[in-house]
């Protein structure tokens, strides 16, 4: 006799439900124009109590980079015997597909890269300028990136791991950027047509790679 599962999903918790509106939002309105009170009302709760779990608009600007920080962690995972270049090329989708499925990280990202030192020293999350500010998660990216490299050797051009990351990122921000559509209504997500920037961008990583 099989057993009922009548295990609920997880609910989130509001300090989730927080940060998620304000991804949502940040969509939508971009990341300067993301207001608390906006946050609170999608939720259906007082603005108090988003300050009952950050400080301010920059602390859960800090929660979505820990987000992106996690994602990291699965990009360019390669097992033994797996082929560097389709490792290199998967993690590179996965980065685009991320990117894509999570608009309001690529701007995140777009917004910390215009100031060189970052918005301020908690906040200094995507800079390669102070590498002591760069979260582990992205110097251990970095570090697969680099190994893949070093096994692919002369099956691809010479380039550094932080070459490689930044050709992508940059030429993805880009792209998403501009192929952004504005929101049919207020309340709808800004659309990207994913599939012609992932077609490119997939081009852009075989010619990173000089392949």
């Amino acid at each position: 006799m099989v057993e009922e599962n009548n295990a609920k999903p997880r609910r989130r918790n509001t300090k989730e439900r927080i940060i998620d509106e304000a991804e949502g939002l940040a969509s939508i309105h971009g990341i300067e124009h993301l207001k608390l009170q906006d946050v609170a009302d999608k939720i259906g709760i007082k603005l108090p109590s988003v300050y009952a779990h950050f400080s301010g608009r920059e602390d859960i600007l800090a929660a979505m980079a820990a987000r992106i920080n996690r994602a990291f962690t699965q990009f360019y995972i390669s097992k033994s015997g797996d082929d560097p270049i389709d490792t290199l090329r998967k993690g590179s989708l996965d980065l685009i597909n991320f990117l894509g499925d999570n608009p309001s990280y690529f701007r995140l990202m777009l917004r910390d890269l215009s100031v060189p030192m970052g918005y301020d020293p908690v906040n200094r999350r995507f800079t390669t300028t102070h590498g002591n500010s760069i979260p582990q998660e992205l110097k251990d990216m970095m570090g697969r990136i680099a190994r893949c490299l070093d096994l692919a050797g002369e099956r691809c051009q010479p380039i550094s791991a932080e070459d490689f990351a930044a050709s992508l990122i940059g030429s993805l921000i880009v792209m998403f950027s501009w192929k952004d559509k504005p929101p049919v209504g207020e309340e709808e997500l800004k659309v990207i047509d994913i599939e012609p920037i992932r077609a490119q961008a997939m081009i852009n990583v075989e010619r990173i790679l000089g392949l």
